[in-house]
């Protein structure tokens, strides 16, 4: 069944703007028509008292003839007006109506294939973790069903973050709250620590001051958290990865650093791009050692949560050397 209330909850804020732009584009018709109207009278008016012009009290009653014509086109524009709005939100419904079934049917189908893809990987990683529980596997047997359960985990991230994406076209709502991006960056490298020593990199957080925005702590978590999963895993192994948070002023600042390859600057603004070709294979993401990687989509989503919480992330990257990704956020007033 299509969620109507969310997706109408979504396509509101599109709806008034589409119907303030019908309602401008009738207002400027209606006053031009009313302009000619008036233009109109007052040719015909003078032109009925031509013979009269020496008559000042006939030119004087034309001139209140045409007053009280003025005022009454007056009155006919407001009570139009009222129609004009009412006519515009009647387009605005009708025009949108095809995008909002379409938007409907996008969620109600992204919902149902999510869930129909985490039962079959419920059950792989299961079988996979139970496999490596039984130490009487030989190691290559062992290396191969890690393998097996690391990429499905990152099929597990790239569903959740296909979700994520397929909610953030329509204007969604944010859960909005005091939140202090130090403690959001502290959780993010607690719980990245496992990943990290396993690729032997080392997560170092370096200038670490309170900032406080007023955003969704979830979603921002997500924010920090992709930056920091795509720095350990396209760094190079047994380097380090760098993470700062700070606030300057009115606004607040996270920086993630890796010693990886470095990202090509053609391809600076593209990484952030949906489904777009870098190097040669689609790919959201970052070069290592000249081989294009695909960062997923996370990416696109960092881009999203930090825009809209009005802030945006953006990256500079020296090939050879690494990369860093700076998150700027609105900042509460310490």
């Amino acid at each position: 069944m299509i969620d109507k209330r969310g997706v109408m909850t979504n396509i509101g804020a599109p709806r008034v703007r589409l119907t303030l732009a019908y309602a401008a584009l009738l207002a400027l018709l209606l006053a031009a028509f009313s302009i000619i109207v008036y233009v109109l009278l007052s040719m015909v008016v003078f032109q009925d008292i031509e013979p009269f012009r020496d008559d000042a009290g006939i030119v004087a009653a034309a001139h209140r003839m045409l007053d009280v014509y003025l005022v009454r086109l007056l009155i006919a524009n407001g009570i139009g007006l009222v129609f004009v709005v009412a006519v515009a939100a009647f387009l605005a419904k009708i025009t949108l109506r095809p995008l909002e079934r379409a938007i409907a049917l996008q969620r109600q189908f992204t919902n149902d294939a999510s869930h129909d893809l985490r039962t079959p990987l419920a059950v792989i990683r299961t079988e996979a973790s139970v496999g490596l529980a039984d130490g009487s596997l030989p190691d290559g047997a062992r290396d191969q069903l890690r393998i097996i359960d690391e990429q499905a985990q990152r099929m597990q991230r790239l569903i959740d973050q296909l979700i994520t994406l397929s909610h953030l076209d329509a204007d969604s709502a944010l859960d909005r709250e005091p939140t202090d991006l130090r403690a959001v960056v502290n959780g993010v490298v607690r719980d990245l620590a496992p990943l990290a020593l396993a690729r032997t990199v080392d997560l170092k957080l370096g200038r670490s001051e309170s900032a406080v925005v007023m955003g969704d702590e979830l979603k921002l978590s997500q924010l920090v958290g992709n930056l920091v999963d795509n720095a350990i895993k396209h760094g190079r192994e047994r380097s380090t990865v760098d993470i700062s948070v700070w606030q300057n002023r009115d606004t607040a600042f996270v920086a993630v650093s890796d010693k990886g390859g470095g990202i090509p600057a053609d391809d600076l603004e593209r990484i952030f791009e949906r489904y777009q070709r870098v190097n040669g294979a689609t790919s959201n993401g970052a070069q290592r050692n000249g081989a294009s990687e695909v960062h997923g989509l996370g990416l696109p989503l960092c881009r999203w949560i930090a825009r809209a919480h009005g802030g945006e992330v953006t990256a500079r990257s020296t090939l050879g050397e690494g990369s860093v990704f700076t998150i700027r956020l609105p900042a509460m007033n310490p």
